[in-house]
């Protein structure tokens, strides 16, 4: 496969990437007026933006930062000291060794993990629900905290703007996702035009109760919430799982990725256990072992964590905890929700299921199948999923895959030009 040049490729992606990032902007700079065809945005004037659960993801990345300073001073100067003798050693076995260096980056990735949990340790529980993004969000206030006090309004600044690079970037992601699941540019490059429009088509599938609860605006990134961040890590962790030159490096990336999306959103554990069972179907051990060194780096901190998150809320209330996950919900969460009902569904599956056949790689139509099914099922069960719909919104990648796949394939079979991928 040839490497993709500036002028077509990659402007291509500049572009939709711009369309993406234009949406939310756009609805912001109209604020509190409505676009045609969009909902109506409003900033919470009291809280600055924040509302809902961005406000406990907005206390758990304060508490990210306090955390620190909780610490012993002599334990957090000894971690400092070993990432940094570390970072030494990894340098120089990086340049002398260049067969490791898959091993050398999930070293890596450890080391940086097990510090957090020093952090994760001393901080208070808060319950959001992911250490993920108060952990980015968290990371870029911190420079802004040392030199000036933090408020909400910042904050939310702060957020907005890491959500921008988010959906913009997973435009990318998903590009690259059709690429290598099809081996076709015209795949990745459909499937990142319906990623872009997927905004301004979404209320003319779904109607406009898709607008309900906030969901287009955490959708696009205006509501300071974790989603964009979890689609961004799912998508290109599978990206790279499906690359044509799978390195040892590839793997330990794509690993790492799924990782930081459980810690982000600990449902994305199923995604990453999904894709440990493609890539072992792919290249057996020899794959599996890289992957596996990735995508458990971040464990310690999701478990360490998610005593101190969601958990919290409900803690000592049995009866809650009981009736959130159950067989009782899985009827109510389609034909109640808000975007993905039976009518919504009857457009959009069809074309997916064409698209599967189009593939034609069994590992790579079992890698994006399955992590297009790992939300809507497990969250199948959630008692809360029809009123919070963007619980599946990492899956959306993948059924963009699965569309321009189909749309290539008849196209390509009507012209009599469609050969399966090499």
């Amino acid at each position: 496969m040839r490497s993709p040049r500036l002028t077509g490729w990659w402007t291509a992606l500049l572009v939709l990437a711009a369309v993406r990032v234009a949406i939310p902007v756009a609805a912001y700079a109209a604020s509190p007026d409505r676009l045609p065809g969009l909902p109506r945005f409003t900033r919470a004037p009291l809280d600055g933006g924040l509302t809902g659960d961005s406000t406990a993801f907005y206390a758990a990345s304060r508490e990210f930062m306090a955390g620190w300073g909780r610490v012993p001073k002599p334990l957090l100067g000894l971690a400092v000291l070993a990432l940094a003798a570390g970072a030494v050693l990894g340098v120089r076995a990086w340049r002398r060794h260049p067969e490791r260096r898959a091993w050398i980056v999930a070293a890596a990735v450890w080391a940086v993990a097990l510090v957090l949990c020093l952090d994760i340790h001393w901080l208070y529980a808060n319950g959001a629900a992911g250490f993920g993004w108060p952990l980015l969000w968290g990371s870029v206030l911190l420079p802004y905290r040392v030199v000036a006090t933090l408020g909400k309004h910042a904050a939310w600044n702060a957020a907005f703007g890491l959500s921008l690079a988010f959906v913009a970037l997973t435009v990318v992601a998903v590009a690259y996702l059709g690429r290598y699941a099809s081996n076709r540019r015209s795949v990745g490059l459909l499937a990142a035009a319906f990623w872009a429009a997927w905004p301004l088509l979404v209320g003319a599938i779904a109607g406009h109760g898709a607008w309900t609860n906030s969901q287009w605006n955490v959708d696009v990134g205006l509501n300071a919430y974790d989603e964009p961040l979890s689609t961004l890590l799912v998508t290109g962790g599978a990206a790279l799982l499906l690359s044509p030159r799978l390195t040892d490096l590839r793997l330990v990336c794509g690993g790492c990725l799924l990782g930081l999306a459980t810690a982000t959103k600990i449902s994305n554990a199923l995604a990453a256990t999904v894709a440990l069972v493609v890539v072992a179907w792919r290249g057996g051990r020899r794959e599996t072992l890289p992957y596996l060194a990735g995508a458990l780096s971040f464990a310690p901190v999701a478990l360490l964590y998610w005593p101190k998150s969601y958990p919290t809320l409900v803690a000592g209330n049995r009866s809650t905890l009981r009736s959130t996950l159950g067989v009782g919900h899985v009827v109510s969460s389609w034909t109640d929700s808000s975007i993905f009902y039976p009518r919504t569904l009857a457009i959009v599956a069809p074309l997916a299921v064409v698209g599967a056949f189009w593939l034609l790689r069994p590992w790579a139509v079992g890698l994006v199948v399955a992590l297009l099914l790992a939300n809507p099922v497990f969250y199948s069960f959630y008692k809360y999923t029809a009123e919070h719909p963007r619980f599946l919104y990492a899956s959306l990648p993948e059924l963009f895959v699965l569309w321009a796949a189909a749309v290539t394939g008849i196209v390509g079979a009507a012209r009599g030009r469609w050969a399966a991928p090499v």
